[in-house]
């Protein structure tokens, strides 16, 4: 059991990590990648360093944790599920325990854009095979995704119907099921009620409902799945850094805010602090 598992292992992540170790805490940081700040070719506004490159900057932080004898480990978390003491990070290949998550999985630059996905939204359209599957039960269903994410989602839904089409959106995929389409997507349809059909370059396919699992799992889509409070630009609302889902904590992009190194290492910080007071006071109702 982790006191705390932080998903994400960019300056937020890291941040927090180094201070929950440094009050004698135990934390598990777990990420697939080195998100947006890996994919920069160059940070020039960081205080102390004034030319440094994306990667070099995230393998450094990633290094000082582990130096602390922080485990980081490389695996694409896909859900979150209540423990009987806290949570349950689970990854395609491992389960971790812990009493506290704090997401800092940064935001996503670039998401699933698509003709009339908003506008279904709700209306066919599902981000959480979990919470709207039943509801689907022996429908014709399609789910858009391709990697770790989507295959999970897909396992869930088959409990509910064996009618499902994924579409990969013209990405390529691992996955062994049957039924996949790689066209490129152009359209959902439907009447003013629901969603009707799936439209690609090459077809046009009926539906009565389409889940979202494109890329991966990140903080919105674990905000759907958990019930976390978002606003209007999918930002997570936190308290403190506490989401409205007590032990769970979240800092850096997926706050909102300034999108910067500088506020990341803020948060994550501050985070550490907050997270301190919780596993604190839960220590202390256990006594």
């Amino acid at each position: 059991m982790f006191d705390t598992i932080i998903i994400g292992n960019g300056p937020a992540g890291i941040s927090a990590a180094i201070y929950l170790k440094r009050f004698n805490y135990n934390p598990l940081v777990i990420a697939k990648d080195n998100g947006a700040l890996g994919k920069s070719s160059y940070i020039d506004n960081y205080y102390g360093i004034p030319h440094i490159k994306g990667t070099d900057l995230v393998d450094a932080g990633i290094a000082q944790a582990k130096s602390l004898g922080i485990e980081v480990l490389e695996e694409e978390v896909i859900s979150i599920d209540y423990g009987a003491k806290g949570y349950t990070v689970n990854t395609k290949e491992n389960h971790y325990d812990g009493l506290t998550v704090f997401l800092a999985t940064g935001k996503a630059r670039n998401s699933l854009i698509l003709k009339g996905l908003n506008e279904y939204e709700g209306k066919g359209v599902s981000y959480c095979a979990i919470c709207d599957g039943f509801f689907f039960r022996n429908k014709k269903l399609a789910v858009i995704g391709e990697g770790d994410f989507m295959q999970n989602e897909l396992e869930t839904l088959l409990k509910f119907t064996k009618d499902i089409t994924v579409f990969t959106n013209g990405q390529t995929t691992n996955s062994d099921y049957e039924n996949i389409v790689t066209d490129k997507l152009v359209e959902i349809i439907g009447d003013n009620e629901h969603v009707t059909a799936i439209k690609t370059d090459k077809n046009e396919y009926d539906v009565d409902g389409i889940f979202i699992a494109y890329g991966s799992a990140n903080a919105v889509s674990f905000a759907k799945h958990m019930g976390l409070v978002t606003d209007s630009q999918n930002n997570l609302i936190v308290k403190d850094f506490q989401t409205n889902i007590k032990g769970i904590f979240a800092g850096g992009d997926v706050i909102g805010g300034l999108l910067q190194v500088s506020k990341a290492v803020s948060d994550g910080a501050n985070a550490a602090i907050e997270i301190k007071k919780y596993l604190t006071s839960l220590s202390k109702a256990t006594k």
